[in-house]
C-alpha cells in the first residue's frame, strides 16, 4: 500500500462523528455476527485452515460455480497483489482515475504501466493486463454488463481484472461469476467486507478459471486469512444479509444528497451510479475543506488529490442518513461562506 487508502479515520480518534470518507455503508447492525463470533471465539486458539477451503466451498455454492473457481483472500487488496505477482513484469493498462492499489501492486511487481494514454498504448506489448474497477472508485461510474462481456470475450490475448467490490452499491447489471467461470482471461474480484460492512475482517475473494485459481494458490502465503475471519465469512454467507437492505431507498437518498451538493455555488458533483460521488471545489483545496469539516463538525470526507489524474480540488463522499447528509451540505456551505467562494 504505497499511496494508501483515503479512509484515514484512525488519524482523528474521537473527532469523527460521521464518516463520509469510506464508501462502505456506515449504519450496519452487526449484533448477530458479534454474538456468533463470541460463541465461536475459541477458534482463535487454533491455526486456521492454511487455505480457507471451507469458506470457498460456501462461496462457490452461493455463486453457482465450482470450488476450484474461488480463492478467498485477505481482503480484495491481497487479491490485487496476488494477480500482479502472477503477471510479474507484464504490461498493465489502468484507466484513471481509479483505485490506487492497482498501480501500487503493479509497480511492486515491475509491470510496465499505462494509464490508457494513446501514446503509451501504441508502445505497449500486445500481451497486456487491463485493470477495471466496476463500479469505479472514486467516480461511481459503471460500465454496462454487455459491454464488459463483449470486451473480455473478444480480446482473448488480454487478461482482465474486473474489481466488483462495490457490486452491492449499484442497481446496474454486472458480470456474474457463474456465467464467466469458463472464460480464461478474466479475474473477478469481490468484497465480503463491503457487502456486509466488515472491512476490519479483511475478507475478499476471486472468481476465475480453475487454472488461474490454481496458479494464484501457488503464490499465496499459508494462513493468509485468520480463523475469526473465516468463521465470520461462513456465518455471513449462510446467515448474513447485505448491509444495504433497501438499495432503492439508499440510492434515492444519495441522489438527494448529490442534488443538494450541486446547489452549492462553487461545488461541482459528477454523475454516479452508486451511493458515493466525486466532487470538485472551484477554488479551494479539498485538504483544507477536509480539515475544517473534521475539526469543526466531526465530519470526515475523502480528499482525492492522491488519485492519478485528479487535482487537489477533488473530494469524494458516500451518502449516509438524511440528517447526516443535510449536516454535510450545511457544513460545506458554512466553509465556503467563511472562506469565500
Amino acid at each position: 500500500m504505497i499511496e494508501g487508502h483515503g479512509d484515514d479515520i484512525y488519524r482523528y480518534g474521537d473527532l469523527v462523528k460521521t464518516n463520509f470518507s469510506s464508501n462502505i455503508y456506515q449504519h450496519v447492525d452487526l449484533t448477530a455476527l458479534k454474538e456468533h463470533l463470541m460463541a465461536r471465539f475459541d477458534v482463535v486458539s487454533h491455526y486456521p485452515d492454511p487455505m480457507p477451503t471451507s469458506l470457498e466451498k460456501l462461496i462457490a455454492l452461493k455463486e453457482g460455480v465450482s470450488p476450484e473457481c474461488v480463492l478467498v483472500t485477505n481482503g480484495v487488496t491481497e487479491a490485487i497483489y496476488l494477480i500482479a505477482e502472477l503477471f510479474h513484469g507484464s504490461a498493465s493498462v489502468i484507466p484513471q482515475p481509479t483505485f490506487n492499489e492497482y498501480a501500487d501492486a503493479c509497480r511492486q511487481h515491475r509491470h510496465i504501466i499505462s494509464y490508457e494514454n494513446n501514446d503509451d498504448l501504441t508502445q505497449l506489448p500486445r500481451d497486456r493486463v487491463y485493470w477495471i474497477c466496476n463500479p469505479n472508485n472514486p467516480s461511481g461510474n459503471v460500465l454496462m454488463k454487455g459491454f464488459m462481456d463483449y470486451l473480455v470475450r473478444r480480446s482473448p490475448r488480454y487478461s482482465f481484472v474486473v474489481d466488483q467490490s462495490y457490486e452491492g452499491y449499484t442497481k446496474e447489471p454486472l458480470l456474474i461469476a457463474r456465467e464467466m467461470q469458463g472464460v480464461p482471461n478474466l479475474f473477478l474480484l469481490h468484497s465480503l467486507s463491503k457487502t456486509y460492512g466488515v472491512p476490519g475482517l479483511r475478507l475478499g475473494y476471486i472468481t476465475a478459471h480453475p487454472n488461474n485459481i490454481q496458479l494464484l494458490r501457488s503464490l499465496r502465503h499459508p494462513w493468509a486469512v485468520s480463523s475469526l475471519a473465516i468463521e465470520a465469512g461462513k456465518f455471513l454467507i449462510t446467515q448474513g444479509k447485505p448491509i444495504i437492505t433497501d438499495l432503492d431507498a439508499y440510492l434515492q437518498e444519495a441522489e438527494r444528497l448529490r442534488n443538494n451538493l450541486r446547489a452549492i455555488e462553487g461545488v461541482r458533483v459528477f454523475e454516479t451510479k452508486t451511493s458515493y460521488m466525486l466532487c470538485e471545489l472551484e477554488s479551494h483545496r479539498a485538504a483544507d475543506l477536509k480539515q475544517y469539516l473534521v475539526h469543526k463538525h466531526g465530519i470526515l470526507i475523502r480528499d482525492c488529490s492522491n488519485f492519478q489524474g485528479l487535482s487537489h480540488y477533488f473530494f469524494r463522499v458516500s451518502a449516509q442518513g438524511p440528517d447526516e447528509n443535510d449536516a454535510l451540505v450545511a457544513a460545506i456551505r458554512q466553509y465556503l461562506k467563511e472562506n469565500g467562494r
